[in-house]
């Protein structure tokens, strides 16, 4: 139902940005949520604003004029703040999307948050860090479909308007090769963080909570600054995750862990041995004695690629896993008959 999306208000720095960004935005916005406040804040006599005046009837959007009374800093910032903290008292939405590369927004963010309301921001590549990181999300209208400008403080032509909006939008050059190395490790980087943090004990990690987590702690991540639709398609993009669907409650979600490469017959021998040689009666080795048997015999985790032990035994398909309470994991050879999943926990 329409009515059961959050509410929210989408307040616009006029003099911040083009009008291009306005109908990319309220897509991106309303496949979440309600805009029941549309408001843009700039002086809007002013020649650099003049097409935002042929935009705001075709999306909805109330323009609140700010004249210029001083040179320097333009009133539509202290507006569009005075209005967000009225809107919050009224205590009738759910957040606030704020459209703005401007770093004065910082502290609204903040105490918009503190009131246990989302904010959503919009805005420039070039958008201040405490900025980006004070919204709970950080969108780039780049990935939106929105040009970039070529030159942010460049002067006005003689009509007022910014150069860089009378002439075709600059094609961004291709980033070199070095550059393009450092990209895709940094990625990498994030993604083992985020897949260690939230992995399960098997080594295999939850792709949404993978996401959710990223969200969490970097306000602007967004698959497509990678060229990527949406985050599974840049988890096979980066080509460092296996990726899979299990079995999730009573359906099914997809699953990922780092790509491995082949465990060592050697180790694989170890791993065996390990478990025989901790054997109870009823066959069950539990994991506990596993990992001291190993380091006795001059074995690593890192000789097996895997990031834990219980994922090292999962890979070799050699043996059956239970979960006892108390107990921790155990586990014991596959017998030809044994099925898989028979003693397997539940989270697993």
């Amino acid at each position: 139902m329409k009515h059961d999306l959050p509410n929210f208000a989408l307040l616009i720095d006029a003099d911040n940005d083009t009008p291009d960004i306005i109908a990319p935005i309220i897509e991106e916005i309303t496949r979440d949520a309600r805009l029941s406040v549309r408001r843009v804040y700039g002086d809007f006599t002013s020649p650099n604003l003049a097409k935002w005046r042929e935009i705001l009837a075709g999306h909805g959007i109330q323009p609140v004029q700010q004249y210029r009374n001083s040179t320097g800093k333009n009133a539509s910032d202290s507006a569009l703040i005075i209005d967000a903290m009225d809107l919050l008292h009224g205590r009738r939405l759910d957040g606030f999307c704020l459209v703005s590369s401007d770093g004065d927004f910082t502290r609204l963010a903040t105490r918009i948050r503190e009131d246990g309301l989302s904010v959503f921001g919009f805005g420039r590549k070039h958008a201040p860090k405490a900025f980006v990181s004070a919204c709970e999300r950080y969108t780039y209208v780049e990935n939106l479909g929105v040009a970039p400008i070529a030159n942010e403080k460049e002067q006005s032509s003689p009509s007022g308007i910014p150069s860089s909006l009378l002439e075709a939008p600059e094609v961004p050059k291709a980033k070199s090769g070095d550059a393009a190395i450092n990209e895709k490790n940094k990625l990498r980087n994030l993604l083992l963080r985020a897949y260690t943090n939230v992995a399960n004990e098997d080594g295999w990690a939850l792709i949404s909570r993978i996401a959710l987590y990223l969200r969490a702690n970097h306000s602007d991540f967004d698959p497509r600054s990678y060229g990527a639709s949406n985050f599974i398609k840049m988890l096979e993009q980066s080509q460092n995750f296996d990726i899979k669907q299990r079995k999730q409650g009573n359906g099914t979600a997809h699953f990922c862990r780092p790509t491995q490469k082949p465990i060592s017959e050697t180790y694989i021998s170890a791993l065996r041995a390990a478990v025989i040689s901790g054997q109870k009666s009823d066959g069950w080795t539990n994991q506990a004695s596993i990992g001291p048997y190993l380091k006795e015999h001059g074995r690593n985790l890192e000789e097996s690629g895997c990031t834990s032990l219980t994922e090292a035994l999962h890979s070799t398909g050699l043996f059956e896993m239970r979960w006892l309470e108390g107990s921790g994991n155990e586990f014991r050879l596959r017998t030809p008959t044994s099925n898989p999943s028979a003693h397997r926990g539940s989270g697993h």
